[in-house]
Parts: structure tokens; C-alpha cells; sequence
């Protein structure tokens, strides 16, 4: 297949380049006849006299194939064949032993030895002889565009890195700014109103009263929101400290602290023993308490609430897993859960920011995981994770 054919096959409108293949022989009527044999190919075929002369040639250039006669003086083919080995730019090379010898004469597996893909023995078909040479060319022009792919792909990593770097780093910066100078006066805003009501709510009516609980009020959830913000910053920046976590006890652990915060509550709650992933500790924790948490929260309307935490093989894949038979949602809304500042619910029934799924897609992704949810409304729901 020539170039222009190739071209055609692939769809291309300009001709691919050229690749280079080597052909050693000795006698310069038996190269005229290869190279007459491989010119259709439509590729650079180099010629080189001797053993020596192909080793000078695997110096200046790469070879998609090497067509190497046997017998040839001074330096057999075999001899140079084992050089071309040595040499790491070539030790990998395709070489293709070229014999006017039969095979009873010739040494074929000290030559399979030496790395040969194939032997060739005259007289010569052309025909054969392009089929077989026009293969590793094809190979050598595959590699060469994973090598360009792959070149390409690393240098768009390196631009989303610096990319993605500067974007933390400008996330750093508003973090700072929401701790310090958006909160600063935040709190004298709420420590005037205060104030005001103390030392003068006697002399107020209900109207002004109430208009200064309700700013008080506005800049305490102004104040959670600058806090969720911050839990969002916190699990993006840093390292991941990756180790082998007892999940079933770090469930049990948070668990008990919302038992202890909420003792009239009557849940029962089931977590699977031998839970365990290699993760952040620190991470996790906020993983797994946001999804408890949650939990918690939308199965407060339940007279008989319960909880689990486990996990489910699927296709391979150890999914864990915490379930309720809380409110549960509607799956159309699903794509709404994970995002920063979304609700489901009302915030009068379930109190909250919006924040703590968001957190919790944020630590999947950061291990290289992923999480999702199920659920109905009124059948509650089931959160998963992998790490």
C-alpha cells in the first residue's frame, strides 16, 4: 500500500511522513533488488553495505523495521544483529534476517535468539516481503501517534495542574477573606444589634424589636453560610494521607456523639461490622459524619427511624453505603443533591445549609472515587461511596 493509499484508507487529506526502514546487505544488485521490491510501500528505504555501516545508521535515526542479510563479510549478520541489541535506542527494533541460505543451512534459532520476527529466504516474494515489512511499519506509525497522544496528554495535565493550583490558591485567598474580613464585620453588625435591644429595648416598640431580632437572626445564618464555606475549603486543599480505616468503628463513634446531642430521639441504627477502605482518616470522618448526619435529620418525622451503614459488592465494586427510611426525595431532583447551597426541603421542616453533600462529592473525588444517591419520596434514601 503506497502513501497515497494509506492516506486514502485513513481518511486523511495530506500524506502521513515517511517512516525510515534499514536494509543491510553487502551486495549493492541484492539491496537494488529489495529496495526496488519495498518502494512501492511508499516509505524511506536506507541503505547501509555493511554491519558496521547499519550500526552508524541506527546512530543518526530510528528504523521501523531492519531487513538484515545473514551472510555478509567481517561482521556476519547475526554478530551485527547482537550489536543492534546492545544499543537501548534499537535493543527493540524489528529485524527480519534476509538469506539467499536454505533453512537446513541456516541457524534460525540462534537468530530468534538475537530478537528476529522473521526470516526470509530466496528467492524473494514481493509480495510477502511488503505484506510482512508493511506490518511493522504500520506498528512503528501506531506507536508513533500513542507517543504524540500520549506527549500531548501529559502537557494538557501539566497546564490543568498549574490551571487547577492557581484556582486553589485563589480559593485560599477568598477563604481567608470570608474568615477575616467579610466576618469581622459581620459579628460587630450582630454585637450592635445586640446592644441596641439591650440598652434600648425597653424604650422600642414590638415593630423595631423584631426588626432587630430578624437582623440578628439574618447575620447568624450569614455567619453558618461563611462556615460551611470554609468546611467546602478546608476538604479541598492539602494532601491526601491515605491508610487502612475500621469504618464500622468510625460510624459507632459518630453515632454515639449524635446519640449524646439528641437523647430523645429512638433510632435504631445497624452498622455492618468489618467495614473498612484505605482513606484520609480526617476525611472520612467528615465523609461518613455528613452522611449520618443526614440521615439523622430526615428520619426525625419516623416513629420507628432506622439507619444503616454497610456494603454492597457490586460488579466488583465494594460500595458503602448509609441508609435510611427517612422522607427521601424525588430521583428527578437527584442532580440537585450534591450541589453546594441546594435543598430539597424546606429549610422550616429540615434545618441546614445545603452544605454537607457538597462536602461529602468533594472527599470522594479527591480520593479518585465517587458518590451517588437512590431514594423515594416517603421511602427514604441511600447514600454511596467509593473511594
Amino acid at each position: 500500500m503506497t502513501t497515497t493509499e494509506r492516506s486514502r484508507r485513513t481518511g486523511t487529506s495530506t500524506p502521513e511522513s515517511p517512516i525510515s526502514i534499514l536494509l543491510v546487505d553487502d551486495d549493492p544488485t541484492k539491496r537494488f533488488a529489495l529496495k526496488s521490491v519495498l518502494n512501492p510501500l511508499g516509505e524511506t528505504v536506507v541503505e547501509a553495505s555493511s554491519g558496521a555501516d547499519a550500526l552508524r545508521q541506527l546512530l543518526r535515526q530510528e528504523f521501523a523495521v531492519i531487513l538484515l542479510d545473514v551472510r555478509m563479510p567481517i561482521m556476519d549478520g547475526f554478530e551485527t544483529a547482537h550489536l543492534i541489541r546492545q544499543r537501548p535506542r534499537s535493543e527493540l527494533t524489528p529485524i527480519i534476517f534476509v538469506t539467499a541460505l536454505d533453512q537446513a543451512e541456516t541457524d534460525m534459532g540462534r537468530g530468534y535468539e538475537l530478537g528476529a520476527v522473521d526470516f526470509v529466504f530466496a528467492p524473494v516474494v514481493p509480495a510477502i516481503l511488503r505484506a510482512k515489512v508493511g506490518v511493522f511499519v504500520d506498528l512503528y506509525r501506531a506507536r508513533q501517534e500513542l507517543r504524540r497522544y500520549r506527549n500531548q496528554l501529559q502537557e494538557l495535565v501539566e497546564e490543568r495542574t498549574t490551571a487547577l493550583t492557581a484556582i486553589n490558591r485563589e480559593l485560599e485567598a477568598f477563604s481567608y477573606s470570608v474568615s477575616h474580613d467579610l466576618r469581622a464585620p459581620l459579628l460587630a453588625f450582630d454585637g450592635l444589634s445586640q446592644a441596641l435591644l439591650e440598652d434600648y429595648g425597653g424604650r422600642l416598640d414590638d415593630r423595631a424589636r423584631d426588626y432587630l431580632q430578624r437582623m440578628r437572626g439574618a447575620s447568624r445564618r450569614m455567619g453558618s453560610v461563611f462556615d460551611g464555606l470554609q468546611s467546602l475549603f478546608q476538604v479541598t486543599g492539602g494532601d491526601i494521607h491515605r491508610e487502612k480505616v475500621d469504618v464500622s468503628a468510625m460510624a459507632a463513634e459518630i453515632v454515639e456523639e449524635i446519640v449524646a446531642s439528641s437523647p430523645a430521639r429512638d433510632v435504631i441504627v445497624n452498622i455492618a461490622p468489618g467495614l473498612a477502605v484505605s482513606a484520609d482518616v480526617r476525611l472520612l470522618r467528615i465523609l461518613l459524619g455528613n452522611l449520618i448526619s443526614n440521615a439523622w435529620k430526615f428520619t426525625s418525622a419516623k416513629a420507628e427511624a432506622t439507619i444503616e451503614v454497610g456494603c454492597e459488592n457490586v460488579d466488583g465494586e465494594e460500595r458503602l453505603f448509609v441508609r435510611d427510611n427517612g422522607v427521601g426525595f424525588d430521583m428527578l431532583y437527584s442532580h440537585k443533591l450534591f450541589g453546594a447551597f441546594q435543598r430539597l426541603h424546606s429549610q422550616s421542616d429540615f434545618p441546614g445549609l445545603g452544605i454537607g453533600l457538597a462536602t461529602v462529592r468533594r472527599i470522594a473525588n479527591r480520593h479518585g472515587g465517587r458518590c451517588w444517591a437512590e431514594g423515594a419520596v416517603g421511602e427514604g434514601a441511600t447514600f454511596y461511596f467509593l473511594l
